[in-house]
């Protein structure tokens, strides 16, 4: 897909699905399932280079158990519906990633962020509450671009990734932008359609431009702030795939605002949460583009020493495998996972699973074989998860079962009902133009597309559009490397529980930065 393939489109006069919409009726609604059931059975990687890293693996025959999950977590969800209006986006199931240094617990059989001081509701508030996401490869190309290159730590700090990283997350997100985002954006879409800009995220909150306050105005326009367009809590999206020291295909990053969506968790207060739209629905509840945008379920995580192979390599002083990271780089100082330069990313030294690292190919691989290591995981555990907890793992469905349960691209893009259509791509169900040869609908039921009118404001077109520090704009294909959106050790803030509804999530080291 071109940059510029999502054609203007002219925002008329029709429905809206602003706030306030008069009639309103509670539901439940259940989203397509996806069979899975076979995943959980997937053999082990084989691969070549990016497998283990040891001559002296053995191979393991333990098998894991899974509990018999309900087929479809999103099923009874209570959702809103607004027969007034003509026209919502359809929901839109994805599956990201995210790198994290902790790893979920179960709460009450359910995955939540061990932030949450052990209640459902605080968890599940602390796993997405204003954060950013990737797509496979986009978790990855973080890993290898900013958290293994012994170049960039300190001799101290030799043997500890960056911020403690060591797991790779797994979210399934189900999804529906306003109707207003739509309008908003889909003049300036360029790679990523049905999502407005990508927003770095830091502590919880939408990362300033400058100074304290000093927000991108996409960040305003989730509450019509400073005279912005109320164009709600939209999710954004971009392409970062020419990362000159990890170029991986197909390499997106996200952004999900919650409620209170300028302040760090420790400021979200209970008054500034009930007067702030929200993009997290409630747990229990579905998005329904207007009250909440979006919910998700975590499905289960894969180890970064698991996908490199480190707890695939015996210990020659114990005969047994190394237990992590740590244990494996102390026994010896010629122990490297990655050494490279720092600003060309040119590979010196390490683990066989990252060598080549400026092939966009072998990185495609790599981020493959992070799917295969959660497919062994799922069938043989992992040293480093316990077996209980991998017995409640989900199976990811398949890109394919994604798009076949997933809305037609052109119900959500309107470009995409003309031409040779589009079709959804990946885990991250990306809507790309076909080949005039694909065959990709363009148009079904009688449906017509409608138009959407765009959230009022006063300001001009550039004074609305979403400036980032690189020089992108709303709808370009990139965003600042390094950016220090995310939380990390060094940003954390103190814990301060309001209630469960609106817990302040404190000390929080999950490390997505984009």
């Amino acid at each position: 897909m071109t940059a510029g393939f999502i054609s203007a489109v002219s925002a008329a006069n029709s429905t809206s699905g602003s706030a306030g919409v008069d009639e309103m009726t509670m539901t439940t609604v259940s989203t397509p399932a996806t069979d899975t059931s076979t995943e959980a059975n997937a053999s082990p990687m084989e691969t070549s280079d990016i497998s283990s890293s040891s001559t002296n693996a053995t191979t393991s025959t333990k098998s894991i158990t899974n509990i018999a999950l309900s087929s479809d977590v999103f099923a009874n969800l209570k959702t809103q519906t607004h027969p007034s209006d003509s026209y919502h986006m359809p929901t839109l199931r994805v599956i990201h990633a995210r790198v994290q240094s902790d790893a979920p617990i179960l709460v009450d059989g359910v995955f939540v962020s061990s932030f949450g001081g052990g209640e459902l509701d605080a968890g599940y508030l602390s796993a997405m509450d204003t954060v950013n996401t990737a797509s496979v490869e986009g978790a990855l190309m973080y890993v290898q671009a900013e958290g293994i290159n012994v170049k960039v730590r300190a001799e101290d700090e030799r043997c500890e990734r960056k911020s403690s990283m060591a797991n790779i997350v797994f979210y399934e997100i189900i999804l529906v932008q306003t109707n207003e985002t739509l309008a908003q954006f889909q003049d300036s879409w360029g790679k990523t359609p049905e999502y407005g800009p990508m927003l770095p995220m830091d502590s919880g909150r939408c990362t300033p431009l400058s100074g304290d306050d000093d927000f991108p105005a996409g960040c305003l326009q989730f509450n019509g702030d400073e005279g912005q367009p109320n164009v709600g809590p939209f999710i954004g999206a971009g392409i970062k795939d020419d990362d000159v020291r990890a170029p991986y295909p197909d390499n997106y990053w996200f952004s999900f605002p919650g409620s209170c969506p300028l302040k760090v968790w420790a400021e979200k207060t209970d008054e500034c949460r009930e007067k702030t739209r929200k993009g997290l629905c409630n747990y229990g509840e579905g998005p329904d583009g207007v009250e909440c945008t979006f919910t998700y379920n975590i499905m289960g995580w894969v180890t970064i020493d698991d996908i490199v192979g480190i707890t695939a390599i015996e210990n020659p002083e114990t005969g047994s495998m190394y237990a992590n990271f740590t244990e494996w780089c102390l026994a010896d100082s010629n122990n490297i996972e990655f050494s490279a330069n720092a600003e060309t990313g040119e590979f010196e030294a390490g683990l066989p699973f990252w060598k080549d690292p400026l092939n966009s190919t072998a990185n495609a691989a790599r981020a493959e074989a992070v799917i295969a290591t959660y497919k062994k995981t799922l069938s043989s555990g992992s040293t480093q998860i316990d077996d209980s907890v991998v017995a409640v793992f989900r199976a990811l469905p398949t890109p394919e079962e994604l798009a076949a349960s997933n809305p037609p691209c052109y119900m959500t893009v309107e470009a995409c009902g003309s031409g040779n259509g589009c079709k959804r791509v990946g885990y991250s169900q990306i809507c790309t133009e076909c080949e005039a040869d694909e065959g990709c609908e363009t148009s079904g039921s009688d449906f017509v597309y409608p138009k959407l009118e765009k959230a009022y404001t006063d300001l001009s077109e550039n004074e609305t559009t979403t400036k980032i520090e690189d020089g992108n704009s709303t709808g370009a294909t990139g965003s600042t490397a390094g950016s220090t959106a995310g939380s990390s050790k060094s940003s954390s803030a103190a814990p301060t529980i309001f209630t469960l509804v609106s817990v302040v999530v404190g000390l929080m080291t999950t490390v997505f930065a984009l």
